[in-house]
């Protein structure tokens, strides 16, 4: 069946340095060679290599999210403790890393399992099927287990910003059949947005003010700095506070 696309996947062979015919859609499948990007030695080969660039290209930016906060909000702690504050920040930033790395090698990975390794070769499962739902499908669901390697309030994180784009996605599917392209309707999405940002942002300051213990040190601090939040002594802000109780742990540990 003519796809229409041989002279797409045909040019991108060409830039790969593999063969035109390798991107017909016309000879029935298409191979994972050009799903590696022309990369040889296999699926399990391109899964660990997508990891190594994905880990190597995060790390810079893991490494800054770790390292700020106990820079600019536990700099007491972080100044009696430089080693050691170090070495939790390098430990949290590989960590964090991994996940990621893990979470495209997973992806990339299943998606040549299902589609060549055990849908293709094991099961013989018609190929357009493979391509167009099983394999992205199996794909999506398994990379979200690479969030294990993630630490528990980690985990927590990336939920709060996966259920917001969740919650996106199932919406669209939902009203996309009655979208018509009235002006009204964009408005009205951007407004709801925002409202649901705002009600969101609302919660979280109200937590700083009346029960700042049930929101994570890191955003507290945050919060608290630019809000320039007084503790009920009105000595000290809330980042403060918590410099002082990590050095008092500090004491008592001693």
């Amino acid at each position: 069946k003519d796809t229409g696309f041989e002279s797409l996947l045909g040019d991108y062979c060409v830039q790969l340095g593999i063969p035109r015919s390798l991107g017909d859609p016309c000879t029935g499948r298409i191979a994972c060679t050009i799903v590696h990007e022309g990369k040889p030695y296999g699926c399990e080969a391109n899964a660990l290599l997508r990891f190594y660039r994905g880990f190597i290209k995060i790390f810079p930016v893991y490494f800054s999210v770790h390292l700020f906060p106990p820079l600019f909000f536990r700099t007491s702690q972080f100044i009696s403790h430089p080693m050691q504050s170090m070495l939790h920040i390098l430990m949290a930033s590989v960590r964090s890393s991994s996940f990621l790395g893990t979470y495209i090698a997973i992806i990339w990975y299943s998606i040549c399992l299902v589609r060549t390794r055990i849908g293709y070769q094991l099961l013989g499962v018609n190929q357009t099927r493979l391509d167009n739902t099983l394999a992205p499908l199996i794909g999506s669901m398994l990379c979200g287990l690479s969030l294990l390697i993630e630490s528990k309030h980690r985990r927590s994180e990336m939920t709060l910003y996966v259920v917001p784009r969740a919650l996106y996605s199932f919406t669209e599917r939902i009203l996309s059949p009655h979208q018509k392209g009235r002006w009204w309707e964009q408005t009205s999405a951007i407004f709801a947005e925002h409202l649901v940002f705002a009600a969101s942002v609302m919660v979280v300051v109200d937590a700083v003010y009346q029960n700042r213990h049930m929101v994570r040190p890191s955003v507290r601090g945050l919060l608290s700095w630019i809000l320039q939040i007084q503790s009920q002594s009105g000595q000290s802000t809330p980042i403060q506070e918590e410099e002082e109780e990590d050095q008092g742990l500090t004491m008592k540990k001693k």
